[in-house]
């Protein structure tokens, strides 16, 4: 490959990859956690709330009307429920009551004890996970899901222009590592290059798949505006989605046993129910749509509704063929988050989006020490690249910490607990990147970092053995390892900051002397 093929390409690959090095840090870095969305939320939730054992649950048709005397429930709109997992025991109800003062469609929803059927807690009091998931698709931010479906866009670019420079010491360079032998910039390029080498698969997954997730947005609403002048429903039933609807009659119907129901579908289908929807809950145009997942096909969900009247799964509202489009979406969904094995698949993936993460650090590090003595660059854009490279990427780390302090010590009962805990993240965050701009000592700086989030995480650990432990192991004790597993890894990175941090000083001392 010719010389100056491999120059535009480092050169496409180091610019490209510098302006788009902070989103993608924060990709990466919440989708690393967003991995462990289900064990987040149980996490979050569990030690709050009291074990009960599963034999004493209530059928859900007696915990839907103990519900439904607590709440103006509208049945005549569609409902929510969420089954008990292996990770959670308790339903999630989301339920659309009338009295609720909101937006237009907004749904009430809760956490319901299986055994007595009473509200435990509102589900938005508890928005860590569901944070740190919106985080990784959209940034949280209005358009955001554009704006990482571009960053996407050249991450792919920046891996192929990655590849075309690295093509010919691919493989005999492939855990070539100089060490302490050579000069800084040397020890960075052979990181860069053996972790970047070594994800390569994941990350080209991850390029490829969120790519069509984000992007794919963008098409849907071009076929919509143009193609279907607006009109959602007609598209949703060209592409196989279509909207199943009854009107209420207002004719009172008993509606089926809804454990039974369920059982025997999971049987006939091989598959684990997850949800239900329920529209018109209790008339004669009743219908329960079960949604679960194929016990043998990590990516084949089952969605069937039930016609109450007729007291079948009715043939016109569940087509013979299955949604081809449906069924690679959920593949791909399955793929980009670990869906298609255990929690070991998982791990991997996170230690590997930690490494990216990594992968991002080192590539800034390289543009600034390559660029350290080129005049033709402004000292105050280098200034500002270090800043955002230090404060946008370390600072993630305590504002992260930070989060999971509040989740675990704030009240529930308290009002916009989940505002307070996002907005604490994000002052965390904006405080550390203004304080990059002001750090001349970089090993100090991430030396402190390091050292204030594996505080806050101590502090985390020390509360939650001190005031949850109880509930904790009460849980552990009967299968649901989730609480304590979050736990544990959290005084894990407590103890792994705090040794980074103490070395890091040590190393600051040292290049004093």
């Amino acid at each position: 490959m010719k010389a100056s093929v491999i120059r535009s390409a480092l050169e496409g690959h180091g610019w490209i990859g510098l302006f788009i090095s902070i989103p993608l840090f924060i990709v990466f870095w919440a989708g690393s956690l967003t991995l462990f969305y289900p064990e987040i939320k149980a996490w979050s939730v569990l030690p709050h709330t009291e074990y009960r054992s599963v034999s004493d649950q209530l059928p859900l048709n007696n915990i839907l009307d103990t519900v439904f005397s607590e709440y103006d429930v509208n049945t005549q709109q569609r409902m929510f429920v969420v089954l008990p997992t292996e990770t959670m025991p308790l339903y999630e109800l989301h339920l659309p009551v009338n009295e609720t003062p909101s937006a237009k469609n907004a749904l009430t929803s809760i956490y319901v004890d299986p055994v007595n059927g009473e509200t435990v807690a509102s589900i938005d009091s508890f928005h860590l996970a569901d944070f740190l998931y919106g985080l990784h698709i959209d940034l949280n931010l209005p358009l955001g899901d554009h704006i990482v479906g571009i960053v996407t866009l050249f991450f792919t670019v920046v891996i192929f222009t990655g590849l075309v420079v690295q093509f010919k010491k691919l493989i005999t360079h492939f855990f070539y590592y100089r060490g302490g032998s050579t000069t800084l910039r040397y020890q960075l390029t052979d990181m860069h290059n053996v972790v970047g080498v070594m994800s390569l698969p994941y990350t080209f997954m991850y390029a490829l798949t969120g790519l069509m997730f984000n992007l794919g947005l963008i098409s849907q609403i071009v076929t919509l505006l143009f193609i279907y002048d607006g009109d959602r429903t007609a598209l949703l039933n060209d592409t196989g989605f279509p909207r199943v609807t009854e009107s209420y009659t207002g004719i009172e119907r008993e509606m089926p046993d809804l454990n039974t129901l369920i059982a025997s579908w999971e049987e006939k289908e091989n598959a684990k129910a997850s949800s239900l929807r329920l529209t018109n809950y209790g008339d004669e145009n009743a219908l329960i749509r079960i949604i679960g997942q194929h016990r043998s096909n990590f990516s084949q969900r089952i969605d069937m509704t039930y016609r109450v009247r007729e007291n079948e799964f009715s043939a016109d509202l569940n087509p013979a063929e299955r949604n081809a489009f449906a069924d690679g979406t959920r593949f791909l969904y399955a793929l980009h988050f670990g869906h298609f094995a255990g929690v070991d698949i998982r791990i991997v993936f996170f230690i590997l989006g930690l490494g990216v993460c990594g992968l991002i650090v080192v590539g800034n590090m390289l543009w600034l020490t390559k660029f350290q003595n080129n005049r033709s660059i402004s000292s105050r854009f280098k200034h500002s690249i270090f800043a955002l490279t230090l404060g946008g990427c370390a600072g993630i780390v305590p504002a992260t910490a930070f989060a999971f302090l509040l989740e675990r010590v704030l009240g529930t009962d308290l009002n916009n607990r989940s505002f307070i805990v996002e907005t604490a993240f994000f002052a965390v965050y904006a405080i550390s990147i203004i304080g990059a701009f002001f750090t001349k000592h970089v090993h100090l700086a991430i030396s402190r970092t390091a050292l204030a989030s594996g505080l806050i995480l101590a502090l985390l650990s020390l509360i939650e053995a001190l005031g949850h432990n109880q509930a904790i192991i009460q849980f552990l004790n009967n299968g649901y390892t989730e609480p304590f597993s979050i736990s544990f890894v959290s005084f894990t990175f407590a103890c792994l900051l705090f040794w980074l941090g103490i070395k890091l000083s040590e190393k600051d001392e040292k290049s004093k002397e």
